[in-house]
């Protein structure tokens, strides 16, 4: 759409006597609006500023308004505004409160600011400002906290939204068309600073979306540093765009998935402190063979992404392994299934559902997803594990209904139940996608336009494939005590008694309670008709929280390729011991799963652990989960069960004092910016807060002031936290050190803790003049890609990670690593990964041909690399640039996407030398049999798309098992970036050549690779 984002208010009618007027909404311009964002290992701080205007040189602007979106799952946690001279620094309150106190601020004619977010979306969110003065700018400052997704093998993936999108259904109207892009007229700014732990090195840096400068070796706010291997920052290369689909920035850096588990305490609440576990799964068992159901969108808006959808069903069709049962659910405003109950996979079935498939349109309507995943869970085979795998560009307007019917689903069927989102396309609700994928118990993946969507799918079905292990626990060890004890403590233990015995002694006979006179002249019946109306919770039980809070309170199924992380809040009733190590187990019916992680403690005070695990309980309580919900009493009954008429509000009590105790805005919290909250602001930098109370959930109002731990008290709250590496516990504080660009050493620096360093760029070790950076690429978008440092001496801080023996999470039995063929199913890792060395710091390079342009640059210099990809073809002894012209932009600032046409079987002859490997690959992939096999009918098409022109089969070799052979050696030694599409297909292949017995196998491998060249 065209229409104009931005801060809109609505002037007074002309004529107050006349009803039912039109008054069109009025906007305020938007001088700049600009995105600074800091990626620190797997986590990221951003901060958003927007500067608007009251155009007006003689009104004030009594109120306006504006919305804009933020990736699902980000806490924000600062919300300032500037107005004039005045800076407003918001606290988080109640949502109500927040609303009572700004207007009341805008009814005495204060400027105010109110922050919230929509009740229907968790990504979507609005500002208030009231009373703009003539003629005067408003800065809008929001500061927001976010985990990254893991990005294939060894990469993250980090997403500025830019668009809100478009809701199917009724809701409520904030004012701002949907589906328009957030942002004025001459674009935005976008500025991504890089700093990976020391010991890792960054690999490559890649913008799908958009073109991009990147400049490696430093980051923005320190470009006269010196260069080093884990810093990098990325801008847009045009200075600033008009965004039309989400900004994507992909980061390849060593070590990223690495086990890690990080401990901080918080700088305002005493001796509180927060842990976060974080992991990449890497562990084999044997696949299970469940039910498979694809719920494909054909709604109106798949129009353009239809091409994409059906190359990506034929994929997943052909990757599947036999003994699996599967359907396809077509869905718009109806929906249709394949078949009436999902069908053995079997040659016959192959057939039919690939011609199902070409058959697909966007023709089916409107865009009603609730349907086709209740149809597609109330035609499952009960005996059998379900997974739903939802391939969708849109979203929905009543997305709790979804979220608590896939909740009680997967709770009935006791885990049975996996739903794996997939969003397509630029008007993707991330909200959509990422709670459906929490609910239920999978793992989401969105490509924009222009995207690939082909090894996405494959990863969606190797989950899909993963047994179903429900009893994942999280244990804390700590260190000896005096008497040489380890001391170990169980999450779960926590819930088992809640109720004091205050509480219990309600619901017991009582003793005779003394008479209550019906006239006593000293009681006013007016006022105490009114006793407690402030607080709306005063009637709630008391309900303690446990010392130990795990969020997400249930641990989601592991997967590869999907990265997890779980946090836990540790009240100051375990400050007298020192965790060591958080231990991660499970069962399942191979044997007992089980990983420890040793605990880094964090050398300075910080909120950034605490806000996020904050977050991620809330947002639990908001989708119908957390701990209160498995809560008992001292008798063993759920407090659910105790009190079924409040216990909602005793959710929404839990959630508002951990968004007001941790300052993190949601459902039931909102930031309010008046000019009051400076004295509360003063008040808790001078006197901190009080020690939690015994039961910290119970009266909110009254214990509201002892719980801020606000986010804006001073610089190092609100700014970004900068740092480079994990610090560790025998580090000296460095909580409000300012360094120049000439300043300290490197060895000064590892003091700093990564998430404690306030609005800083720290120097780090040069970079040697032995580094070089290689060849480089034509690509439709950004990327950079150094070249690998030195193996380091040490692996730095993450090196104690990783158990003895290299396993990171292992079953008591493990199948050999060659014999995948019989059964063994590896998470982690896969056959056939032999990229050659010049691709091999390329992982996530666009397709396409390569060049380079090499010139000399001193170390001590920017290096900086348009909207091309640089890979690291060569060695050399110095550091090279690379210097490319830029893709020229359209007119409005947003580059070509890049251009992607599935080929089907029929075009397969007409390939030539000059195909795409992509296109090669999928055309393979079509030609191959059910079986496994590629069949010798169809030697002359297949050895045409391999240009090879020998199509002779060796002498007393059965033709279909050289034919096969001699595709899977193409596929892993010439389309080895093209491995996530045709990983499942290769070892289907492998398991039909391990069945023929054939015993020249490994002959014919070494003739195919020959051949090949």
């Amino acid at each position: 759409m065209s229409s104009f984002c931005g801060c809109w208010y609505i002037r007074p009618p002309p004529h107050p006597t006349k009803y039912y007027q039109y008054v069109p909404k009025q906007y305020l311009p938007l001088l700049e609006s600009e995105v600074h964002s800091t990626i620190l290992s797997t986590t990221s701080r951003t901060v958003l500023k927007q500067i608007f205007k009251n155009p007006s040189t003689t009104e004030t602007i009594k109120e306006c308004t504006y919305a804009f979106p933020l990736y699902d799952g980000v806490s924000v946690v600062s919300f300032t505004c500037r107005v004039g001279k005045k800076v407003l620094r918001g606290l988080v309150k109640e949502k109500a409160k927040a609303q009572e106190i700004y207007d009341k601020a805008v009814a005495k004619g204060e400027t105010a600011g109110l922050l919230q977010q929509a009740p229907e979306a968790s990504d979507m969110f609005s500002t208030k400002l009231g009373n703009i003065p003539a003629g005067e700018s408003v800065i809008v400052e929001i500061t927001y906290i976010g985990e990254l997704k893991h990005h294939e093998t060894e990469g993250i993936r980090f997403t500025i939204p830019t668009k809100i999108a478009p809701r199917y259904g009724s809701g409520p109207d904030y004012g701002t068309p949907a589906g328009i892009t957030a942002q004025n007229q001459d674009g935005i700014k976008i500025i991504v600073d890089i700093n990976m732990q020391e010991g890792s090195f960054i690999k490559g840096v890649q913008s799908p979306s958009h073109p991009i400068a990147v400049s490696m070796g430093t980051v923005s706010t320190a470009t006269a540093a010196d260069p080093t291997m884990s810093k990098a920052s990325a801008t847009l290369s045009l200075g600033s765009a008009a965004l039309e689909k989400d900004f994507v920035l992909i980061v390849q850096s060593k070590d990223i998935g690495i086990p890690k588990a990080i401990l901080e305490t918080h700088p305002t609440i005493p001796n509180h402190r927060a842990l976060m576990a974080t992991l990449v799964p890497k562990f084999s068992l044997p696949p299970s063979r469940p039910e498979i159901v694809f719920v494909a969108d054909r709604s109106g808006s798949m129009h353009g992404n239809i091409p994409m959808l059906t190359s990506a069903m034929n994929v997943f069709l052909k990757s599947m392994p036999a003994g699996v049962k599967f359907n396809i659910c077509s869905f718009g405003s109806t929906y249709s299934f394949l078949w009436e109950r999902s069908q053995s996979y079997t040659k016959d079935t192959l057939q039919q559902s690939t011609k199902h498939v070409q058959t697909f349109g966007a023709n089916m309507g409107g865009t009603q997803t609730f349907s086709a995943i209740q149809a597609a869970i109330k035609r499952r085979w009960s005996d059998l594990p379900l997974e739903i795998i939802l391939l969708t560009d849109g979203d929905i307007q009543d997305q709790a209904r979804l979220f608590d019917y896939v909740n009680k689903q997967v709770d009935e069927s006791k885990g049975k139940i996996r739903i794996f989102p997939l969003g397509i396309g630029n008007g993707v609700s991330h909200a959509l996608i990422e709670g459906l994928a929490r609910a239920g118990n999978g793992f989401s993946q969105a490509v924009q336009n222009g995207e690939r969507l082909d090894n996405c799918v494959v990863r969606m079905l190797r989950g899909a494939l993963t047994p179903h292990i429900t009893d994942y626990t999280l244990e804390v060890k700590y260190g000896k005590d005096d008497d040489d004890f380890e001391a170990i403590d169980k999450v779960t233990e926590g819930l088992k008694v809640l109720l004091s015995d205050s509480e219990k002694s309600k619901f017991l006979p009582s003793k005779a309670k003394s008479i209550i006179s019906l006239f006593d002249k000293t009681v006013d019946p007016e006022k105490e008709s009114v006793k407690g109306s402030k607080d709306s919770s005063h009637y709630l039980p008391k309900v303690p929280t446990p010392k130990l809070l795990q969020a997400p309170h249930k641990i989601p199924s592991l997967f590869a390729f999907s990265r997890t992380s779980v946090y836990l809040l540790m009240s100051p009733e375990t400050i007298q011991r020192n965790p060591t190590a958080v231990v991660l187990r499970a069962t399942s019916e191979h044997g007992p799963l089980e990983l420890e992680i040793p605990i880094e403690v964090l050398a300075s005070p910080a909120e950034t652990i605490h806000q996020l695990a904050a977050k991620k309980a809330v947002q639990d309580l908001e989708e119908g989960r957390g701990w209160i919900f498995d809560a008992k009493n001292q008798n063993g009954k759920l407090v659910k069960d105790v009190y079924p008429s409040s216990f909602d509000d005793l959710v929404q009590r839990e959630a508002i004092r951990l968004g007001e105790k941790f300052q993190i805005v949601g459902k039931w919290c909102s930031f309010v910016a008046v000019a009051a909250n400076d004295k509360e602001i003063a008040e808790k930098v001078q006197g901190g807060d009080e020690m939690d109370h015994e039961y910290d959930m119970m009266g909110v109002d009254e214990f509201a002031d002892e719980d801020f731990a606000d986010a804006s008290v001073n610089d190092s709250m609100l700014s970004a936290h900068v740092s480079t590496s994990f610090a560790s516990t025998t580090q000296a504080p460095a909580r409000r050190m300012r360094l120049s660009s000439s300043g300290p050493s490197s060895s000064e620096q590892m003091q700093t803790p990564v998430f404690a360093q306030p609005q800083q760029q720290m120097r780090s070790s040069p970079i040697t003049p032995t580094a070089a950076f290689g060849s480089s690429s034509s690509a439709p978008y950004g990327s950079a890609y150094p070249p690998p440092p030195p193996e380091p001496k040490s692996r730095g801080l993450l090196h104690s990670a990783a158990p003895p023996g290299g396993a990171l999470l292992s079953a008591s039995s493990s199948s050999p690593a060659r014999k995948k063929s019989s059964g063994a199913f590896s998470m982690g890792s896969s056959k056939a990964r032999k990229a050659s060395p010049a691709a091999a710091f390329s992982l996530g390079s666009t397709r396409g041909g390569r060049g380079s342009s090499t010139s000399n640059l001193t170390s001590d210099q920017r290096i900086t690399v348009g909207a091309q990809a640089i890979s690291n073809g060569s060695r050399r002894s110095d550091l090279r640039s690379c210097s490319n012209s830029l893709t020229p932009a359209s007119p409005t600032g947003s580059p070509p996407s890049p251009s992607y046409s599935p080929v089907s079987p029929t075009e397969a002859s007409s390939f030539a030398g000059a195909a795409s490997i992509a296109d090669k690959v999928l055309t393979l992939i079509q030609l191959q049999d059910f079986e496994g096999f590629w069949a010798s009918n169809a030697n002359h098409r297949v050895f045409r798309i391999m240009d090879i022109t020998d199509t002779t089969t060796p002498e007393g070799a059965d033709p279909n098992v050289w034919l096969t052979i001699l595709v899977v050696k193409f596929l892993q030694e010439k389309c080895a970036e093209e491995q996530g599409t045709w990983e499942l297909v290769v070892e289907k292949a492998q398991t039909w050549l391990d069945g023929c017995g054939y015993m020249g196998v490994e002959e014919l491998e070494k003739k195919a690779s020959l051949l090949l060249g």
